[in-house]
Formats: C-alpha cells, structure tokens, sequence
C-alpha cells in the first residue's frame, strides 16, 4: 500500500476540520491511494429505498418555500455498521423536491455541517446568484477564523479585517422553474471540495413538471422512480473512505442505488417510468437489462425526447440523467431482472467493479395499468449551426506536475487552470453559440472519461466526431460525454439571466483541480 498524498487542499481541510465538529472531522483524513476492500455486502438483499418528497414550509400565489438544513447524520448502508453521512436534511440522497414548471421554487438552506458547501441545481436556468458559483460559499458559523475557506478565498479572519461582507451559513436559492418538464438534480459545488461533499451524500432530485408532460399520462404516483445510481468504497469500520486517486477520480466497490447497496425492487406487471441518474464521482456507466429486451427511452438530461426511442443499452457519463419506460407486463410473475452496467459486464477500463446495478422482482398487478406509453412525446425546436454563430473550442485535457511536492496531476480547459476572477467565455443573452469540445488524447495511461457540463444553458448535440449524434443523444442536454480523442460540437442556447456561470468536467475530481471555466453571460 502507498503512501497518502497530502494536497494543499486535503491539508487545509484537515486543519478546518481539526477546530469543528468532531463527527464531521473524522471523515477529513488523508486515505490510502491503493483500494481497500469493502466489508462484503449481499447483492439484492434490501428493498430499494425511494427519497421522500419534501413538503413546502409555505406556499402563496406563484412560490413555494422550502427549507433544508445540510448535516451529519448516521444512516445503515453497510448491513449491520453506522456510516456517518452529509445529508440534506440528514439523509442520503437528500430528499426530493417536485416542482411545476412556470411556478417559481425558493429553497433556503441551512450549513449545519463543518465545512464549506455550495448548492447547484444541475440542469436548472437559474439567476447567477442562486446558481452555485464555486466561490459563492456558505460557511458554517463555527468554521475557523484561521484556515482558508478554499484556495480562492483567504480565511474569515481576512474578511473581517479586510471589512468584507462574511459569507454567510444560510443562503436563499430561487428557481424560476421557466424550463421544461425534466429530470434534475441538486448537489454541492463547492470549489476544491465538491468531490468529496457529494461523496458524502450531499446530493438529491429536483423534478420538474408541466402541463405537456402530464397531457402524456405516462406513467405517475409509485410507478414514477427516480434511481440516483453511484458507486463508494467503504472502510473496515463501515465509514466513506473516499480516495481521489491521485485526482483521477473517486470510485468504488460498492453499486448504491438510493443510497442503497445492489437494491431490490418488487414491480407489478405494469409500466413503470425510471428517472436514472448516474451520480457517481468518476464512473461511466452503459445501461441495460440483463434480459436482453430494449427499454423505451423518453427523455434526456433537460426534457423529453422528440419521440419514443427503444433501445439495448444507453450509455451513462457521470451528472448525465437519462428516463425510460419499462412494461414489466412483456414478464412472468415470479421473473427476476437485472439492471446492468455493460462497462463492467465487457471488463472496460474504469468501469464499475459489479455488472449488477439493482434487481427487479416482477409480481402480479394490483390494479389496471391506465398509463399510456406515447410515440410521440413533444415538437422540439432543432438547434442547427448557422452563418455568423459565434463558435468556441474547449480542449480539455491533463496536466503534469513535475516536482514532487506538487500534486500528480491537475486538469485544464485550454491549458488554462481555473481562475473564478477570469472570464473564458461572453456568450450574449438569448444568443445561441457553437461549443466545440475535444478530449485530447494525452500520454497518460488509463481511461478518462470527461463529461462536459455546462451550467445555465441548454443544449443540442451536432456533430459527434464528425457523425450525426446517436439516438439517445438527440434531445435537449446540459452534460455531453467525452471520451478519449472525442470531437463533439453543440448548440447551445444562452437565456433568461446575466452573469457568471461554470463549464467543468463533471468527473468531479478534474472539476476539483482545475478543469472548469468562468463564463459570462452579457
């Protein structure tokens, strides 16, 4: 086993830890860079947890107000251990907020933990300062007056004397919801520390819905499953051992569903709607059903799809959401099915450790399936390159440190490191522009798969390395997949708000070391 590598950030986080909360403060030490195995789990042995909705505190008109409080808890993961999680509200995955497109969603939320967090809406058009800046910090009220906030922002002791306003530990979030119908999901963005905060459970669904949609009567209530699939390694103790690996990226040998692990879900001979979110830090997933059938895919990341699509398997990168339609009717009560990650089923490189993503157990129905399962879904608008588009290029790539006393490696856009006070990119309100993404193949063994995010904008994909986009590809989208030597191009569309916004790699350890950039929208 090697030695721990110690950043400056894991440094500095040690030593903001070492004067908070003692619960939290356990999780921030340096962990070993080789795998340690997790305590063994058996696969399908628990039933498939559902987050629960949360209520508004109040409503009036045209706004509903929510309140969540981010901090410790303990939650069974491990069968037969106590692992300390950072949840919203206390629970992994947070709990889920259900929102009506056109009806504006307030959200305040509550640091109670140790450190520093930031709260994006991923997928959400969003005012600037509700968005989830990297810097944009909420910093719990015990949190050292000494330590450095993040390697952005000097410590509070610098704010006082400096006469700055002190970032505070509650902030209020405002989703105007003007989007489609979609599939979102909230989680943290803090600068340095995102990896590690959603590794911890700070991560849960944000689900919008309109009148379009329901119009479709697909199916709803208990037959509407929202599935945030990630992957974590566990200690001997049954404690998140999270290990960046040297900033490639944290993995795992343990497939969470819900925050459950390998979980089973009894389905009645009916059509169920499946929202699938692939939260993992840093593993790609391709999904499909071990029964060899096709699922019907409905949606992407920001809406639905034109059509209905059937399709074997339909590739996963990490922040990217995809909803499908299966009618468990096509199987015999008593059938057993397999959702499968066909990356680890092929062997890939970087793939999950278990094919096995969760179990669906058929049982007779109870009552007449009404839900329908539309060719048709929505008229979408087709986004197409045009005379007198700006065009952009991104390269996003790695970076080598070359002494010793740097870390291994750092990740670029451009072969530029993030700076939040300097703007990449000034796209124009309302404007659509072509972003050119290239995954430049660099000498470093292994695979790396960068999935590029952009936040406020939605998208279309043109071209993917000179070929129409595949079919599961061919909707609205706020996260493209990037593999190796990848060459994708993508309209996309700039409204509603100004101001500073974030493209990254949502593997989320290149996102922590660098590779994101500032744009502006003027």
């Amino acid at each position: 086993m090697r030695a721990p590598r110690l950043s400056r950030r894991k440094l500095l986080l040690g030593a903001a830890t070492a004067g908070a909360a003692a619960a939290a403060g356990a999780f921030y030490r340096a962990w070993p860079s080789g795998p340690m195995p997790s305590p063994r789990v058996e696969k399908f042995a628990r039933p498939l947890p559902v987050p629960p909705v949360l209520a508004p505190s109040r409503s009036d008109a045209d706004i509903d107000y929510y309140e969540m409080t981010q901090r410790t808890a303990r939650a069974e993961i491990v069968p037969g251990m106590s692992t300390a999680i950072w949840g919203y509200n206390g629970i992994f995955p947070g709990p889920t907020i259900r929102a009506r497109a056109g009806r504006c969603t307030v959200v305040r939320q509550i640091n109670q933990l140790a450190i520093p967090t930031v709260v994006h809406l991923h997928g959400g058009v969003t005012p600037a300062d509700s968005d989830g800046f990297p810097t944009d910090l909420s910093v719990p009220d015990d949190f050292p007056r000494d330590v450095p906030i993040c390697s952005a922002l000097p410590t509070l002791a610098e704010f006082v004397r400096s006469g700055a306003t002190l970032p505070p530990a509650t902030k209020l979030h405002s989703y105007p919801n003007k989007q489609r119908a979609a599939t979102l999901w909230y989680h943290d963005h803090a600068m340095d520390f995102a990896g590690r905060n959603i590794y911890h459970g700070l991560a849960g669904f944000y689900l919008i819905s309109d009148d379009e949609e329901r119009a479709l009567n697909l199916p709803d209530g208990p037959y509407d499953i929202p599935l945030m699939i990630c992957l974590r390694r566990f200690a001997p103790d049954g404690s998140m051992a999270y290990d960046d690996r040297g900033h490639l990226g944290a993995q795992g040998d343990v497939v969470l569903v819900n925050g459950a692990p390998w979980p089973r879900l009894a389905v009645e001979r009916r059509k169920y709607r499946l929202r699938i979110l692939n939260a993992s830090n840093a593993t790609p997933l391709t999904l499909a059903l071990d029964s060899g059938r096709p699922m019907a895919q409905i949606a992407t990341d920001a809406g639905l799809l034109p059509g209905t699509i059937r399709l074997d398997r339909i590739p996963l990168a990490m922040g990217e959401r995809v909803e499908v339609v299966i009618d468990f009717a096509d199987y015999p009560a008593a059938t057993r099915v397999l959702l499968q990650d066909c990356e680890a089923l092929e062997g890939r490189q970087g793939a999950s450790p278990s094919s096995a993503i969760m179990c669906f157990d058929v049982v007779e129905r109870k009552t007449a399936d009404t839900s329908a399962l539309p060719e048709h879904l929505t008229t979408m608008e087709r986004l197409a390159a045009a005379s007198g588009m700006r065009i952009r290029d991104f390269d996003l790539a790695a970076d080598f440190a070359l002494t010793l006393n740097l870390p291994p490696i750092s990740w670029d856009i451009n072969g530029r490191k993030f700076d939040p006070d300097r703007v990449d990119a000034d796209p124009i309100l309302n404007d659509t522009e072509i972003w050119h993404f290239r995954h430049r193949a660099t000498m470093f063994p292994g695979r790396h798969v960068h999935p590029a995010h952009i936040h406020l904008a939605h998208f279309q994909i043109l071209e993917r390395n000179g070929a129409p986009p595949p079919p599961h590809e061919r909707g609205w989208k706020d996260t493209v997949r990037l593999e190796q030597g990848d060459d994708v191009r993508v309209a996309a569309r700039f409204t509603d708000h100004r101001g500073r916004y974030i493209l990254h790699c949502h593997n989320l350890e290149h996102e922590d070391h660098s590779m994101m950039a500032r744009f502006d929208v003027v």
